[in-house]
């Protein structure tokens, strides 16, 4: 039912009718002829759905980047107490020659790509060491970036990290970052959540019951950011912060939210 077809047809113009479309469809009876709207269907109802989505994705991108700060400092000041400013020329600290090679490729470009004003100012003021510190180089990686380098690592050092936020092992600790960094490039990019099945799932921390959602669900990745932050003293309930979104609009199924 659209009330106001022109309002509506302005909104699909602003939105893109191909972002709509998956909100569309889920309220199609696909089985039927014609695949009529389930009952009571409105245009309204599709915009909620949206609306709920755009919600869901700023609670997870903004939950994933404190994740990423804290992050950033762990291997920094991992990398720095073990091997002093400049780590990125040690070979202990990484796996081997080639994951070295690789740190410092993913350095190198992170570093000469950063537009912040300390990269800025480095580069104009000195010309050794080529690369700045790492407690300042820390600022400029993204989360990807991070997480590349944090793989790169030789094996106690990722597990000195991952201890830091309560996960004993190093590989567990890798697939959540790998399943963080999807999350946060779905949102980053005004990706669908609704009706998602994400096909990085992390593994099961046992000792903790982390996660205990379902797999490929949102809840199972959040369950894993929460406990996550929590260990490092950062709790910020985001499992809670996406259960209260989804609350607030009944139009949206808990199921097609990954709850």
């Amino acid at each position: 039912m659209v009330k106001r077809p022109k309002v509506a047809a302005r909104k699909i113009d602003l939105i893109g009718y191909e972002r709509l479309r998956i909100y569309f469809l889920s309220r199609r009876q696909l089985s039927l002829p014609d695949r009529p709207f389930v009952p009571n269907t409105t245009y309204q109802h599709i915009l909620r759905l949206y609306e709920c989505d755009m919600r869901l994705r700023d609670a997870c991108f903004a939950a994933v980047g404190q994740f990423e700060i804290l992050l950033r400092n762990a291997i920094s000041e991992t990398l720095s107490d073990a091997f002093g400013s400049h780590p990125y020329y040690e070979l202990g600290a990484f796996k081997d020659a080639v994951a070295n090679l690789s740190a410092i490729q993913t350095f190198g470009k992170v570093y000469v790509s950063s537009k912040d004003q300390r990269a800025k100012h480095y580069k104009e003021t000195y010309s050794e060491p080529a690369l700045p510190p790492i407690w300042t180089m820390k600022e400029f990686l993204t989360f990807g970036a991070s997480s590349v380098i944090y793989k790169s690592l030789e094996g106690s050092l990722k597990t000195k990290i991952a201890t830091q936020f309560g996960v004993s092992s190093d590989q567990v600790f890798t697939h959540w970052l790998d399943c963080l960094v999807d999350l946060r490039n779905m949102c980053a990019h005004h990706d669908r959540l609704f009706n998602r099945s994400f096909q990085k799932q992390p593994s099961r921390l046992r000792r903790a019951g982390i996660p205990a959602a379902p797999p490929q669900k949102l809840k199972a990745i959040l369950e894993c950011l929460d406990y996550l932050m929590e260990q490092r003293g950062a709790k910020i309930s985001i499992v809670l912060k996406v259960q209260r979104i989804i609350a607030k609009f009944p139009e949206m199924r808990p199921a097609e939210a990954g709850y």
